[in-house]
């Protein structure tokens, strides 16, 4: 540095010189602090890295160069685009990767253009502001004034946006810390030593609030306590009236007035504010505050009127309502909850200890039980070691989601509950735990106002927290004692209905044997008859060849009538063993439905019964039992004929269901027939039953009302859910009158059935009944 410069330069130049000195203390303090390198806290130290490199190239070169060299501009200009680098990271958004080259391009182009454009572009006007008189220095200045006000609007635009008030608070710090350092840097433009040494400062202390930011998680209420300050200056200021007023008007009064009659006015006055003073200054306080900082609450009148409102509730949803009721009056909040922590199923023993210690947890559920706002009600596992809810059995004061945002001692509850905590929208959770356990927490959103939870209500939260843990306690004994109630209910609702179920069996099984001796004995005496005929003619030497070829064939029918009975009665014991061999390839559907058809048409004409088909066309191959899957149709076609009176019609309906991962054909057999009486629905798929009286049996396979041994119905379900598939029926009822008809659904999936089985949705609604609604259209 030049000595022999003048002493205002050389004050300037030391003033540099500090600041470049006061940057890099900034900078080994942020470092000490956050030895983690992490984006944040590298583009941060680049930043003061600039700022202290900006100092001393204006140490260097300024005094001769006079205010802001070139230089100096372009490391200013640089710093500013690595500060917006910063405030981007620091507001967690994702910085776009053109906006460092281009900045960086044009603070290059601004250097190039200070050379080449003319030097000097005008006379400055304003002897007390340096301005750049070049068109170099109007560049710069317009380059700094853009990245400066787009850096500003970026964090403006954070905390106009969020909807948590400590979000807010926490980019409100840290716009107003980008202000200081615009506003800083202007005062730096002025010529009076004063204005440029309280520019230096104020964007000193400015970076000195972004290392405070960075470092650590703001922890103050920049808006609470800017208002606390209005509100105590304005306290101030009107509790001073009164008194300011009369002595105004002691020393306006009449100039003769006697020392005597003054000293008693003195005396009077005094003791007059001294009785009114603090009543007004109260009442002042509690409307200013109420008006500036939010209604007052008395604490033990609110905890008295909660108490009594909870303990006399034993509904868990009822609780929850009182709980975010009262808070809600108190706090005018939009949005609660109360959250149960349920000890997995298979740990009913777990706990957390106060030290955060698990005893045997296996895991746990947290079942969240909504009263304000739209919120899901699906319940979150968490594991035996969950940070969340170690955190909250540990300590007996609410967290913020703040805290689990910003704050570094917290950062495996952020890991942990980032994927949902986000969904909740809360800003408060306040514990609720029986000794060393916790049994749940209250959860509070935002302020409808806007405003932080201040201490003495974040307090009152968990004092409510507190008195809630005997109600909760009871509410959930009580649920649990109505859901056991509700179960026994349900136990014997299904007792009954399986006791019907086994009467119906029993009388199924003895009905059995009527109807089995009758299908069976039916083909032995036709096979005995035509045995002891072809005997008797063989003796008497009366038999010719078309006799005896006639004689064969019925002897042939009836045996093979014996032998689908006992397939039938082989395939249904095979079904309850697990036991049906298959052996799928690729089956063109259309023709499996053919060939079901096929044994079936001549009794269709016969009975002037009429087919429709639709879709069945376009139907793509699938992995089959070729075989199997032709009995199975056929048994259901068969069954479809069999209870369709003469000249009704059977349709069938197939297509193409589910997307490209699952897809699944659906074939539909719709018949006019007499239906299905609901309580059969289910047991129509049992072995050997059939509706309808068995002494009125009668053999026939195909003639309207015809039985068989009961077995197709239960042959063709194991052979569908054999390849992956499922069955049901629908009908209205049962009516010879009206014929309401029935329609029998089967699912088969496309690819081959050792692929996943269909979806548990699909699964739940079949078993309750329900035609699954993604399956209709």
């Amino acid at each position: 540095m030049n000595t022999q410069l003048p002493l205002p330069t050389q004050f300037f130049a030391l003033i540099s010189a500090i600041m470049a000195a006061s940057y890099l203390v900034l900078s080994l303090v942020l470092y000490v602090r956050r030895r983690e390198i992490n984006p944040l806290l590298y583009w941060l130290l680049t930043f003061l890295g600039a700022s202290a490199v900006w100092q001393l190239v204006d140490f260097l070169f300024s005094p001769s160069e006079g205010f802001l060299s070139p230089l100096a501009m372009l490391v200013l200009l640089a710093s500013k685009l690595v500060l917006l680098m910063t405030t981007a990271v620091y507001l967690t958004r994702t910085p776009q990767r053109w906006w460092f080259p281009l900045g960086a391009i044009l603070i290059g182009v601004t250097l190039i253009l200070s050379y080449t454009l003319p030097q000097t572009l005008f006379v400055n006007p304003v002897t007390d502001i340096q301005i750049p008189a070049t068109a170099g220095g109007v560049l710069f200045l317009l380059l700094w004034l853009l990245l400066s006000l787009f850096t500003i609007r970026l964090a403006w635009h954070d905390y106009r946006r969020t909807p948590f008030p400590w979000h807010a608070n926490r980019y409100l710090f840290w716009a107003i810390m980008l202000i200081l350092i615009v506003g800083g840097e202007m005062l730096l433009a002025f010529t009076n030593p004063a204005w440029i040494v309280i520019g230096h400062l104020t964007r000193l202390l400015a970076s000195l609030g972004l290392v405070y930011a960075v470092s650590g998680y703001i922890r103050f209420d920049v808006r609470s306590r800017f208002l606390n300050i209005i509100a105590l200056s304005l306290v101030t200021l009107l509790s001073a009236v009164p008194a300011t007023a009369l002595l105004w008007f002691l020393w306006q009064s009449d100039d003769n007035i006697t020392a005597i009659t003054a000293v008693g006015l003195l005396l009077l006055t005094t003791s007059v504010l001294f009785l009114f003073y603090q009543p007004y200054r109260r009442f002042l306080e509690q409307f200013i505050y109420r008006n500036f900082i939010g209604s007052q609450f008395q604490t033990n009148q609110v905890i008295r009127d909660y108490t009594q409102a909870v303990s006399s509730t034993l509904d868990v949803e009822r609780l929850s309502s009182v709980i975010i009721g009262t808070l809600s009056d108190l706090f005018e909040v939009s949005r609660g909850a109360l959250m149960l922590v349920i000890p997995a199923p298979e740990g009913d023993s777990s706990q957390v200890n106060g030290t955060g210690n698990n005893q045997g947890a296996t895991g746990y559920i947290i079942e969240p039980i909504p009263a304000q706002g739209e919120m899901s009600r699906r319940k979150q596992s968490l594991t035996a070691v969950s940070p969340f809810v170690q955190t909250l059995a540990r300590q007996a004061q609410p967290v913020l989601q703040y805290e689990i945002d910003f704050n570094p001692d917290y950062q495996e509850v952020k890991e942990e509950t980032r994927p949902w905590l986000a969904n909740w929208q809360m800003e408060v959770y306040a514990p609720i735990r029986s000794g060393d356990r916790l049994v749940g927490f209250i959860a509070l959103g935002p302020k409808n106002s806007g405003r932080t939870y201040l201490a003495n209500e974040l307090e009152l939260i968990q004092l409510l927290a507190d008195q809630t843990v005997a109600p909760l306690e009871n509410a959930r004994l009580y649920s649990t004692l109505g859901e056991q109630n509700e179960k026994v209910r349900l136990l014997n609702e299904d007792l009954v209905s399986q006791n019907e179920r086994l009467e119906v069996m029993d009388h199924v099984k003895s009905d059995f044997i009527t109807i089995a001796s009758h299908e069976l004995r039916t083909p032995l005496t036709q096979v005995k008859g035509y045995a002891d005929i072809l005997a008797a003619m063989n003796e008497e030497n009366a038999l010719t060849r078309d006799q005896t070829r006639q004689i064969v064939g019925h002897i042939n029918r009836a045996t093979l009538r014996l032998e689908q009975l006992i397939s039938a009665m082989l395939d249904a014991s095979q079904i309850d063993v697990d036991e049906m061999q298959m052996t799928f390839m690729k089956t063109q559907t259309e023709t499996v439905m053919r060939l079901a058809l096929e044994p079936l048409m001549k009794a269709t004409r016969e009975r002037r019964i009429r087919i429709e088909r639709q879709g069945i066309e376009n139907l793509p191959e699938i992995y089959a039992d070729f075989k199997r899957l032709v009995q199975a149709f056929n048994n259901l076609l068969g069954n479809a004929v069999k209870y369709t009176p003469d000249g009704g019609k059977l349709t069938l309906t197939a297509k193409l269901i589910g997307n490209e991962g699952e897809q699944y054909i659906e074939i539909a057999i719709n018949d006019t027939g007499i239906g299905i009486d609901p309580r059969y629905q289910t047991l129509i798929f049992e072995k050997f039953f059939r509706i309808g009286d068995p002494q009125l049996h009668s053999t026939g396979s195909t003639k309207f009302m015809g039985a068989g041994p009961g077995l197709g119905l239960t042959i063709a379900k194991g052979v569908i859910e054999g390849h992956g598939g499922r069955i049901w029926v629908e009908s209205e009822g049962e009516d010879k009158q009206r014929y309401p008809g029935s329609t029998f659904t089967v699912i088969l999936p496309v690819r081959p059935p050792k692929m996943p089985d269909l979806p548990a949705s699909l699964l739940e609604q079949q078993a309750s009944g329900e035609r699954p609604p993604w399956l209709i259209g």
